[in-house]
């Protein structure tokens, strides 16, 4: 009885961890190294429905050191925008493999405030980061590799330690159980 109830609240849990990961939401990881090595950028972000970036953390290292602040919201999506100082056009679209990034490309900030990056691809093997600081001026200007992953989420993680619990509590039982039958 205390083992069915047992398996009972862990049912529960899990059920309530798969409630409240977001509906159809995506996390991915993200590295982008200029071919030159002189700027690396790397962090997370997060795709909806609809394929559109919605949050975007990480940092910059190399050419500048700096955290990523955040995405600048597209209030055309799925069509592009302009950068509030006018220097990229914009989509925040996420395409998947084997672009994953077509040529209007993510708009975000740093936390320094300098000013705008966009990261957008060339093609599935080159892509360029660039910042502006003002209409027309990009202090920084390269290209190079950008690899994303897709990302486990909470509710996987749980599923994955519910899963080995329960085969520790297998194994624990004595002779009679399955797990212990194999370890002979």
């Amino acid at each position: 009885m205390k083992r069915a109830a047992s398996a009972f609240a862990a049912t529960i849990f899990a059920a309530l961890m798969l409630a409240v990961s977001p509906a159809n939401a995506k996390l991915y990881k993200f590295t982008y190294d200029s071919f030159d090595g002189s700027l690396q950028a790397s962090g997370r972000f997060d795709v909806n429905a609809s394929g559109e970036v919605t949050q975007i953390t990480g940092g910059l290292t190399g050419l500048v050191n700096d955290t990523i602040a955040g995405m600048v919201a597209n209030p055309n999506f799925s069509g592009a925008a302009y950068s509030p100082d006018g220097s990229f056009i914009y989509d925040n679209a996420y395409l998947g493999g084997p672009q994953f990034l077509n040529i209007d490309g993510l708009l975000f900030t740093t936390t320094s405030g300098g000013g705008y990056w966009n990261l957008w691809g060339n093609s599935p093997t080159n892509y360029s980061l660039w910042e502006s600081v003002g209409s027309g001026n990009y202090p920084v200007q390269t290209s190079g590799s950008l690899s994303v992953v897709a990302a486990p989420e909470a509710s996987t993680w749980v599923m994955m330690m519910l899963g080995f619990t329960a085969l520790f509590a297998a194994s624990r039982r004595g002779r009679g159980g399955p797990i212990s039958a194999l370890a002979e």
